[in-house]
């Protein structure tokens, strides 16, 4: 699993009073103060959070950071987009990834989630993509796939989940074109319900881009 970059600066604010309960401690549980009572359902807006509820794997997770600032159990939060070649030596949006570390107890915990289309570039948004097990499909569909990696006492967690159905609502995408046309900076921020055999998530995010990658 790649190491998602380090967290953008100065993104809102400071992320306070988080715990893991000590029972379900190969899942994974993260509250601020101010916690949800249900999983949300809508995004929940433009300022930089992550928040993912349901299980993966049969792991359970109730990750609330509805504020992510420097500091705090956030070690890094970053998007990352990837280009594919294109006709004419253009380049294709096919790919996003959210990634995002924390430390707990003493533990670093990483979720990656990766998001495939031929290119989302060619899709005006909001859009509503629906989640299928094809990579990189064309039109408003999408493939998703979520990593988990971290090391307790009770064991090594190196989730890889695909096989989801379901929506990506994909409310914001946005930065500054470079000289070919790339988007290395922005936010990007979005909506999922999802399903995978017994498991099922809803997640929110909004997400600094810091980098993208061109796969030549």
């Amino acid at each position: 699993m790649r190491k998602p970059a380090l967290m953008a600066p100065a993104i809102a604010a400071l992320v306070t009073a988080m715990t893991m309960t000590p029972a379900l401690a190969q899942d994974m549980t993260v509250t601020p103060g101010n916690t949800l009572t249900a999983a949300p359902a809508a995004w929940l807006g433009e300022v930089p959070h992550f928040v993912m509820m349901g299980t993966a794997g049969g792991r359970s997770y109730d990750v609330q950071l509805t504020r992510i600032a420097e500091g705090g159990v956030v070690a890094g939060f970053a998007g990352k987009r990837e280009y594919l070649p294109g006709e004419g030596g253009t380049w294709r949006y096919g790919d996003f990834e959210v990634g995002l570390e924390i430390v707990l107890d003493g533990v670093e915990k990483a979720i990656e989630l990766e998001y495939e289309n031929n290119d989302f570039s060619t899709h005006p948004l909001p859009a509503d993509f629906t989640l299928q097990g094809e990579e990189f499909p064309e039109g408003l569909l999408s493939y998703l796939e979520v990593e988990a990696e971290w090391e307790t006492a009770e064991g090594v967690v190196n989730d890889e989940v695909t096989g989801w159905s379901g929506t990506l609502s994909l409310a914001i995408d946005t930065g500054t074109p470079d000289g070919e046309g790339l988007l290395p900076d922005g936010m990007i921020g979005g909506y999922v319900v999802a399903q995978s055999g017994a498991d099922s998530l809803v997640i929110s995010f909004t997400v600094p881009v810091t980098e993208y990658e061109k796969d030549e």
